[in-house]
């Protein structure tokens, strides 16, 4: 049985500011593989790194401003470029590309699909990148763009495992990122079902829970405490 892999969700967010270089940095040190993080799309055409579609609720959304003002008023919100090198020489990244109906910076067209491929196409990234979306518009036009990118269908925690399973394998998607609360009782049927799918699971911040997952073959977990996770499974095969 492979070592199951752990990400850093948004970074070490349990310690620091999520979505910042210091939280992928310090998850790296922590002993985490990875980081999972958020991208949006300014107004000029960057990509920055935020969970939600402004800095602040009344706030002026990201994709209304160009990227230095974003500077100049968020200095801490991260380039898709800070956060590779916030990574080291092998740290995994799994890329979320939000694309939202309702949201401010919602983008039938796939605009942020399009700028992750040229942002993985102009970097050595090999094969430590994970591209992940709950829309799955996005992860099609990921996949037209460039087939070798490995993409991971995000499912909602409503949404049955099996269906989950079956829409990521009919995708040609690497995982099937599922909700813990979906996950945690089934996890032996899931990863038998799955089969060659990976089956990663968010977001996992109880050791039990960890150690579950981790015996049942999960191939990876999410994290706001990778540090607790990385104490919890090492020493595990």
């Amino acid at each position: 049985m492979s070592r199951m892999l752990i990400y850093g969700h948004r970074g070490a967010s349990v310690d620091v500011r999520p979505n910042t270089v210091d939280a992928y940095e310090l998850a790296i040190e922590q002993g985490a593989d990875g980081v999972e993080l958020d991208v949006r799309r300014t107004r000029d055409g960057a990509i920055v790194i935020f969970h939600d579609d402004r800095p602040a609720p009344d706030a002026t959304p990201f994709v209304e401003m160009d990227l230095s003002e974003i500077r100049a008023t968020t200095p801490w919100i991260p380039t898709l470029d800070e956060a590779w090198s916030a990574l080291g020489p092998s740290g995994l990244l799994d890329i979320e590309i939000k694309n939202i109906y309702g949201q401010a910076d919602y983008d039938p067209t796939q605009r942020v699909a399009a700028g992750v491929v040229r942002w993985i196409a102009e970097h050595d990234t090999g094969d430590r990148i994970l591209v992940s979306s709950f829309n799955t518009q996005a992860l099609d036009a990921v996949k037209s763009l460039d087939p070798a990118i490995r993409t991971g269908l995000l499912s909602m925690s409503w949404l049955d495992p099996m269906v989950a399973l079956r829409q990521a394998r009919d995708g040609g998607h690497v995982s099937a990122n599922l909700s813990l609360i979906r996950t945690l009782d089934g996890a032996e049927q899931i990863v038998q079902a799955a089969g060659d799918l990976d089956v990663l699971v968010w977001t996992v911040n109880d050791p039990g829970h960890a150690l579950t997952l981790a015996d049942a073959g999960i191939a990876g977990i999410f994290t706001d405490d990778p540090g607790l996770m990385v104490e919890v499974l090492s020493g595990r095969e």
